[in-house]
C-alpha cells in the first residue's frame, strides 16, 4: 500500500483538528501535574518545617560519658512538658522580605488575589529590590511564604474559586461565618 505525500484539504483539516485536540489534552495534563506538584511541595514544606520546629522545641540529647556535665536540658519549673497553650503564646515566625511583598500585593489589590497574580507581582517587586535570583527559586520561595503566611502565622487565608489553584485574602476580609465580604472577592488580574 503506497501513501502519497500530497494531502488533500480534508486530510489536512482532519490532522489539524487531531493535533489541536491532542495539544489541548497535553496542556490539561501539564496543568494538572503542575497543580499536583504545587500541592505536594506545599505538603512537603509543611511537613519539613513542622519536623524542624519539633526538633528545635524538644531536642534529643544523647549524653556521652565525658560530656554528661556539659549537657543543658530545657526544663519547665515543674519539669512538665510544654503545653499547647504555651506553644500558642510563643512569638510567630518573623516576616521575610518576600512575606512582606506578598502581603503588600494582596493589600494593594484590595481583594482576594490569585496565586499566579501574587507570583507575577512579587517577582516584579523582587527584581526591583534586587532580591530575585531565578524563576525556580522565586516560585519555591513564594510557595514557602504562602504556606507560612496561611498555615503557621494566619496573616492570610486561602480562598477557593472555580479556577485553578487558590486565591489569598486578608483575614479581616471575611465575615463571622468565614465567607469573604462582598467587595473583597476575586477579581482576575492585579
Amino acid at each position: 500500500m503506497k501513501y502519497t505525500q500530497n494531502l488533500n484539504e480534508f486530510d489536512i483539516l482532519d490532522l489539524l483538528n487531531e493535533y489541536h485536540s491532542e495539544l489541548r489534552k497535553l496542556e490539561y495534563k501539564a496543568e494538572f501535574v503542575k497543580r499536583k506538584i504545587e500541592e505536594l511541595e506545599n505538603q512537603y514544606f509543611t511537613l519539613k518545617t513542622s519536623k524542624l520546629s519539633s526538633n528545635t522545641e524538644s531536642p534529643k540529647i544523647v549524653p556521652t560519658a565525658s560530656a554528661k556535665s556539659d549537657i543543658s536540658v530545657r526544663e519547665n519549673q515543674d519539669d512538665q512538658p510544654v503545653t499547647n497553650e504555651a506553644q500558642k503564646t510563643r512569638k510567630p515566625y518573623p516576616l521575610s522580605r518576600y512575606d512582606q511583598i506578598i502581603l503588600q500585593c494582596i493589600e494593594e489589590n484590595g481583594r482576594a488575589t490569585l496565586s499566579k497574580d501574587i507570583f507575577e507581582k512579587t517577582k516584579e517587586k523582587a527584581i526591583e529590590e534586587g532580591i530575585y535570583e531565578s524563576e525556580e527559586k522565586a516560585k519555591s520561595k513564594i510557595n514557602q511564604c504562602l504556606v507560612k503566611l496561611t498555615n503557621r502565622r494566619g496573616d492570610i487565608k486561602k480562598v477557593n474559586h472555580k479556577g485553578r489553584g487558590f486565591a489569598y485574602a486578608l483575614p479581616e476580609w471575611f465575615d463571622e461565618k468565614g465567607k469573604i465580604i462582598k467587595g473583597h472577592g476575586i477579581k482576575l488580574g492585579l
